[in-house]
């Protein structure tokens, strides 16, 4: 490589580098945005969504997993975020974590692939976070709360937080 190569490419490099880094920042504002800022979550541990057409009648899901602050975890949401309608795990009454057009016909219980299935247009999301998801909304220890795009989990015996959408 000669010299005046170099003269572009090392400039080309590094303004990837810091578009990248640019990017980064910006989508990791847009999930932190998701969550009431009173929680105090600071760090995107997982985020994957998928689009399938836009405007009126397109559909997107998706499942961001959140690190939950320790002083949180032991904190009652309704103080730390009013504005929202708490419940306790395990989740009941919310058919569409129990049934829907993509939903399991081998697993009872509520599932994350039943919430994001439930318009047919789910997303395939790392095993590990299903699992995580699926437990938190089966058993006690957890807390929920439905906001105008999606849900809202806090997972304190896991010290994380998740928000999942379909529609």
């Amino acid at each position: 490589m000669n010299r005046r190569t170099l003269s572009w490419l090392l400039p080309c490099l590094f303004f990837a580098v810091g578009l990248w880094a640019a990017l980064q920042s910006i989508e990791t504002r847009h999930w932190l945005s998701r969550l009431p800022p009173r929680l105090g979550v600071e760090k995107v541990l997982y985020a994957k969504t998928k689009s399938l057409g836009f405007g009126p009648g397109g559909n997107e899901s998706g499942v961001v997993l959140y690190e939950l602050p320790s002083h949180v975890s032991g904190a009652n949401p309704s103080i730390l975020a009013p504005e929202l309608r708490w419940e306790t795990t395990p989740l009941q009454g919310h058919r569409e974590w129990f049934e829907g057009e993509g939903a399991s016909r081998t697993e009872a219980g509520p599932l994350l692939y039943n919430y994001l299935n439930q318009y047919g247009f789910g997303i395939l999301v790392k095993p590990e976070v299903v699992s995580e998801i699926d437990r938190a909304v089966s058993a006690p220890g957890s807390w929920y709360a439905y906001t105008r795009n999606g849900v809202i989990l806090l997972m304190p015996l896991a010290n994380r937080v998740a928000y999942v959408y379909a529609g």
